[in-house]
């Protein structure tokens, strides 16, 4: 490894002093059981592990001739059945009642708090994505896809969307806390057991089983702010008769939407923490700009200063006057727009959701069958359904870039602003073009016009198995997984419809002509009237002519500033939904035991499975339409992308685990993994691990491994077909500073933050690649547990990971600083205040396809060319090397009359975070940059057991990040710490009772002038605020 141990161990030791944190759950001790007839039968024995349990005693009358043994489990990491949970991987344990005693109110967030997944993730708050109903789980920053995610020890379907329109991940989110029993999490690459994603660490989610009462559990959560509930009830039972067994459980969960207007401090573009100090505005309800061939008339309009109401656009705006000395506005398009608030006592407005509504329902049964000749039949099936409201957008818009050349209808209307520094003579000054129009329309005034997306999930996971044990007394099982996601979202979009309306096509005079825009008066100049113009045989076209550039788009205030009705938006809109499945059959078969070796026992495990996955992604049809047929849908907003395909894999694998001595276990693994030829150039793959576990006695372990990992590529990135789509709101740097060069007292831009030209939307053009091959990876970890004393026990784990060839696929932004770099070099970085990585020019210039350099009406030369097409690919490119440390501390103190006491503390340090884009790039570590990347995370629990009562008092700390601070000088933001009270009273062995305060200081998240609204990372933290769950549970 690369970093000194005793530089770590020193600087962990140091920093418990001064850090209090636990792990989310307690690793349950394994205590002794008499050695049962080595029949476990179970199928699904790769993931069973001992339940703490009073040890039983088979002794006679004579104490001192008590033999007790240990049975032998298997824990996630390993098919050998070993009689220790600690070994040479670090394992941890999340149990039902730890994620109830923590506060946690849902098995992602249990796992999203784990200090080892300290990293940017995407979970409830995150209501605007391109997969926002998906919850994921990202290990030591190398992504979410990197974590393998099991349910009862076998894999499970991709998430049917790409996450993100990128890669695939599993969804988190499908269990209900309601049906766990426990949560193992192996941080740990694992690619030598379970081949391809585990290259990070596995999480093993393992189901309730063997129950032999019935039980039902109800919940319900009240938000202080907003009065927003959550409820869940979950019933489960069991039994068992003659040779068989049976579980069954039910799980149902309602969530209320969340939005930002309920919690003080969110509601406002005022908010920002730049307000007072740099200029801050709202977001647009209606804006448009105008720009002249003269210097000095590029100003912002809305409607209020021409007598036009900005309430009568909407109840939701107000008239924003950017020259008022409150807003700090300093840049060269002074003027006014229609403003639209996040729902303020002071400007009023319409508030995003923070967390979208949602309706779940799981169900799962199990059930075993023991034959009389040994073997034993399992089987499972496990259902999980969701309905989701998403309203994060709020409100529908139109936005029209690319000139609406009318300079005579446009200049006579700016003459008439009753804002005199908006007045502008169209007489003298010449010809306007209005480049930017934008309109929001409320939800409140039309339904229609509410941005909304309903989503229908719905995932089948089942099994069935035989197992038993040879002759030579060996275990076997074999088995058959299926699991199939199906995906569903019913949304609509805006189509061209609605700019030929805007643009004025059709629109007529009191004569019933068409009407036509002044767009010849635009191309040859103000010197050239109307009149003039005709005489040489020159007429404008009619309104709309190619009106999807606007080219002669006519402004017409009657369409822009008129009322639109909730039939007229109808009429614009059609289907945008998109169907999604994916789909896995596993069949595996494993033979595991022990034999012995000169003379040494050595355990073994040989596990041999089949593999096939296949996925479909189905947009709306009108996504499909060529824009260029008759009758063609032609949307004006978003994208989708449409794929699918399929592939096998065979694997085979076998470990070894053996006691070189009496102190020192070995353990090796090594599997073959071969894909089929035409889905990817992955082919066959072998991985290998080794791993360590030293016992120099019964109280100190110390523990070592190197693991080789790798990941298959995605099947979206394979498989996807030739699409394109728009990403909005994109904004073009390279413009920005070419124009102020070009003409620095009109573009008077000091850095990117100035930048007001550029900004809108650009085509991409994606397409799978069936080229790639599969990423690289090693993982090194060493480590030790020291149990002090019998109620102190410490753990300290040192970690790094390496991964060659990740796929990406590169971002319109990305490319856009590459450009600027490539032609502009170390001057394009400081306007940008940033660094970029050195690329291959050539291949930049290729990937982006900008318009002429000329004004193509005047001819006149422009600085560059509209920033039109960008051709983004995937490609194995990236490099990631990642370090760290991983360390805990665990106390008990009994005492006889006062109860128990625990405390535990656990952490997680990255000590490197450093990323190469590719080949021709420099290494970039995040922790020297102004990246959001948390140098720890920390975990504390505090519990007190007295009686029938207990409590337990979980605070979750995350460090403290190298944050850009937007308008601010770089520094670091403050540690942010949660803390959750959850109690716990047993009112009689069938009766328990639940109260939690979680977030018991209403602790928000710390703003950022970086981060646009709600001005806060989302990635790390929320804005839920302080709320109470009670609950209870009652056996029968």
């Amino acid at each position: 490894m690369k970093f000194n141990l005793y530089s770590i161990v020193l600087f962990t030791i140091l920093f418990t002093t001064a850090i209090h944190a636990d792990n989310p759950g307690e690793q349950e001790a394994i205590s002794e059981v008499v050695e049962s007839s080595s029949t476990d039968t179970s199928t699904d024995t790769s993931t069973e592990e001992v339940i703490a349990e009073e040890a039983v005693d088979t002794s006679s009358s004579d104490e001192d001739s008590e033999v007790v043994s240990l049975e032998k489990v298997i824990v996630t990491g390993s098919r050998i059945k070993r009689t220790q949970q600690e070994g040479a991987l670090p394992i941890l344990v999340i149990t039902k009642d730890d994620m109830d005693n923590s506060g946690f109110k849902s098995v992602t967030e249990a796992l999203q708090t784990i200090p080892s997944a300290n990293e940017y993730t995407q979970g409830e708050s995150f209501t605007n994505s391109f997969t926002p109903n998906a919850n994921e789980l990202d290990l030591r920053n190398l992504g979410p896809g990197r974590v393998l995610f099991l349910i009862n020890g076998r894999r499970t379907a991709d998430y049917p969307v790409p996450f993100n329109n990128a890669g695939n991940i599993v969804n988190t989110g499908i269990v209900p806390s309601g049906l766990v029993d426990r949560i193992e999490v192996l941080s740990q690459g694992a690619s030598a057991i379970y081949g391809s994603d585990a290259v990070s660490g596995v999480v093993n989610i393992i189901t309730l089983q063997g129950k032999d009462f019935s039980e039902f559990e109800i919940y319900s959560s009240k938000m202080e702010a907003g009065g927003d509930s959550i409820h869940q009830a979950t019933f489960t039972s069991g039994g068992f008769f003659g040779n068989s067994s049976w579980t069954v459980g039910l799980n149902a969960e309602l969530r209320d939407p969340m939005y930002y207007a309920d919690r003080d401090g969110f509601n406002s573009f005022t908010n920002d923490p730049g307000y007072g100090s740099a200029y801050v505005s709202p977001r647009a309800g209606l804006l448009w700009y105008t720009q002249a061939a003269a210097s000095g008339v590029n100003r912002y309009y809305g409607s209020e200063e021409f007598g036009i109401p900005c309430t009568s656009i909407s109840p939701d705006f107000f008239d924003f006057d950017k020259q008022v000395a409150e807003y700090n506005y300093r840049g060269s398009y002074p003027g006014h727009y229609c403003g639209h608030d996040y729902g303020s006592d002071r400007f009023g407005g319409t508030s995003a959701t923070m967390s979208n509504e949602r309706e779940d329902a799981s169900a799962m049964l199990s059930f075993t069958h023991n034959f009389d000749n040994g073997v034993t039949l399992d089987s499972r099936i496990y259902t999980y359904t969701d309905k989701a409201y998403y309203r994060s957008e709020v409100n529908r818009y139109i936005f029209m870039q690319g000139g609406i050349l009318d300079p005579r209808r446009v200049g006579e209307f700016v003459a008439s602003s009753t804002d005199p520094a908006n007045q502008v003579d169209f007489g003298t000054v010449g010809y306007h073009e209005v480049p930017y129009f934008l309109r929001y329309f409320s939800a409140n005034n039309a339904p229609n016009a509410e941005a909304r997306t309903d989503v229908d999930e719905q995932l089948v996971d089942a099994f069935v198995g035989l197992s038993g044990i040879t002759s030579q007394g060996y275990e076997w099982s074999v088995g058959l997984n299926s699991t199939t996601y199906d995906y569903e979202a019913d949304s609509q979009t805006f189509t061209d419809k609605m700019y030929d309306y805007f643009a004025g096509v059709g629109a007529t005079d009191a004569d019933g002509n068409l009407l036509k825009s002044s767009y010849q008066e635009y191309r040859y100049g103000y010197a050239y009237d109307q009149a003039t113009l005709n005489s040489y045989g020159i007429s404008d076209p009619e309104c709309g002519w190619q009106n999807y550039f606007g080219r002669s788009s006519c402004f017409l205030t009657d369409r822009l500033f008129g009322e639109v009705t909730n039939e007229m938006l109808g009429g614009w809109l059609a289907d945008d939904g998109r169907d999604a499945k994916s789909e896995q059959i596993t069949i595996d078969f494993q033979l595991s035991g022990e034999f012995e070796l000169g003379n040494k026992f050595v355990g073994f495990a040989i596990s041999a499975d089949h593999q096939e996955q296949e996925y479909d992604l189905t947009p709306a049809p009108g996504r499909l339409d060529d824009d260029s047929d008759d009758g063609a849908i032609v949307f004006i907003q978003g994208s989708a992308i449409d794929g699918g395909g399929e592939r096998t894999r065979d694997s085979v694998g076998i470990e070894l685990s053996t006691m070189l001595t009496n102190k020192l276990e070995a353990n090796f693994a090594t599997r073959y993994d071969s894909y089929d030829d035409k889905s990817s150039n992955v082919g066959s793959r072998t991985s290998s691990m080794i791993s360590m576990a030293y016992r120099p006695n019964d109280d100190l372990l110390i523990r070592g491994s190197f693991s080789e990992s790798f990941r298959a590529p995605d099947m979206n990135y394979l498989f996807q077909d030739a699409s394109s789509g728009f990403y909005n709101n994109f904004q073009d740097y390279v413009a920005c500073y070419a124009y102020s060069l070009d003409d620095p007292a009109t573009y008077d831009y000091d850095d990117y933050r100035d930048c007001e030209i550029g900004a809108g939307s650009v085509q991409g053009f994606f397409e799978g690649n069936t080229t790639l091959k599969e990423e690289e990876g090693e993982n090194y970890q060493i480590g030790l547990v020291w149990d002090i004393t019998n109620n102190l026990n410490f753990s300290l784990d040192l970690y790094e990971v390496m991964l060659e060839s990740a796929v990406t696929r590169e971002s319109p932004s990305s490319l856009n600083f590459a450009e600027g770099k490539c032609i502009y070099g170390s001057d394009f970085e400081d306007f940008m205040r940033d660094e970029f990585p050195s690329r291959d020019c050539a291949q930049i210039v290729a990937k982006i396809k900008r318009g002429p350099a000329v004004n193509d009406l005047t001819g006149a030369p422009l600085p560059i060319g509209s920033f039109d097409e960008v051709y983004p690919e995937y490609t194995n490119q990236s490099y990631i090397n990642y370090e760290g440390a991983d360390w805990s501390i665990n106390y008990r103190y009994e005492t006889q009359n006062a109860g128990d006491f625990f405390l535990g503390l656990s952490s997680s340090h990255i000590l490197k975070s450093a990323t190469k884009f590719d080949e021709y790039s420099d290494e970039q570590d995040a922790l020297d940059a102004y990246l959001y990347e948390p140098r720890s995370q920390q975990n504390l629990s505090l519990s007190w057991r007295y009686k029938d009562f207990s409590t337990t008092l979980f605070t979750d700390r995350t460090g403290h990040m190298e944050a850009y601070r937007g308008y601010s000088t770089p520094s670091k933001t403050a540690p942010h710490m949660i803390m959750n009270l959850s109690s716990n009273y047993n009112y009689s062995p069938d009766i328990n009772f639940y109260l939690s305060i979680r977030n018991v200081e209403n602790k928000m998240p710390q703003l950022d002038e970086a981060y646009g609204f709600p001005f806060y990372n989302r990635g790390y933290f929320n804005a839920y605020g302080r709320y109470v769950t009670v609950g209870g549970s009652f056996r029968f």
